[in-house]
């Protein structure tokens, strides 16, 4: 069973990590990453290395856009747009996550339909003739869409579901969570990441001057647009979209 991920820059490496890290463990899986050229791809949390470019892939079963902050370049990519018409053809399954979505339609793969996106993406897929679905998860025909990096799991375990029923899923989970992989453990593991951003709210509310550190290879603070995604704390989630708004 070949499944293909693909990357661009500025795709986000959790999502990725979040499609990979669970459809790499299927039974049979040949998991590959695929971009426009050899090499890597970088994006907020790290880098994905290319297996294959667009043109070195004919057929696969599965075919997974990750969102990414780049997801306008990626739309206007006209090697990814033929790939996907191609695996359109020939994948049982297409999945995208966040901004991804945007990427499908610009390849015209949600023929009109709604689909899950970033709450930032909307405008976007509205210019590709969809609008943006408020579900977490969006199932039409063959197409999956999610919101998100957590939701992306889901869509992970529901494309595990489709293709190797739902008794694959439980030593899947038990696996990665032995293993400790982040997007499963008992405790959210994108916890640790709110401290900091409750920090720069609080003092710019009280009209500080706030400057952060870290380590020369890292970014001092995960971006806005990033941590907005992994926040199921409705409060904080406003204060940071109202904060993102007044920054541009």
């Amino acid at each position: 069973m070949r499944i293909a991920i693909v990357v661009y820059d500025g795709v986000l490496a959790s999502e990725y990590e979040a499609f990979s890290s669970v459809l790499g463990l299927i039974d049979g899986a040949d998991l590959i990453t695929v971009g426009a050229h050899p090499g890597s791809y970088a994006g907020p949390g790290g880098r994905q290395q290319v297996d294959a470019t667009f043109a070195e892939v004919d057929r696969v079963d599965v075919a997974v856009v990750p969102g990414g902050l780049g997801c306008e370049r990626a739309a206007d990519d006209p090697d990814l747009r033929e790939f996907l018409v191609r695996m359109e053809e020939s994948a049982r399954f297409i999945a995208s996550s966040s901004t991804g979505s945007v990427v499908l339609a610009s390849a015209g793969l949600l023929h009109g339909a709604s689909a899950a996106t970033h709450w930032l993406a909307g405008d976007l897929l509205r210019q590709y003739g969809s609008e943006a679905d408020d579900q977490r998860l969006v199932s039409t025909g063959n197409i999956i869409t999610c919101q998100g990096t957590l939701s992306a799991v889901d869509a992970a375990f529901s494309l595990v579901e489709r293709l190797d029923g739902p008794n694959a899923i439980a030593p899947i989970r038990a696996t990665l969570l032995e293993r400790g992989a982040p997007h499963l453990r008992p405790d959210p593991w994108w916890h640790h990441l709110l401290d900091p951003v409750r920090d720069l709210l609080g003092a710019r509310a009280r009209g500080e001057v706030v400057t952060t550190t870290g380590r020369p290879d890292e970014p001092s603070i995960t971006p806005l647009s990033v941590m907005v995604e992994l926040v199921d704390n409705d409060d904080l989630a406003r204060q940071m979209k109202r904060s993102s708004r007044r920054r541009r």
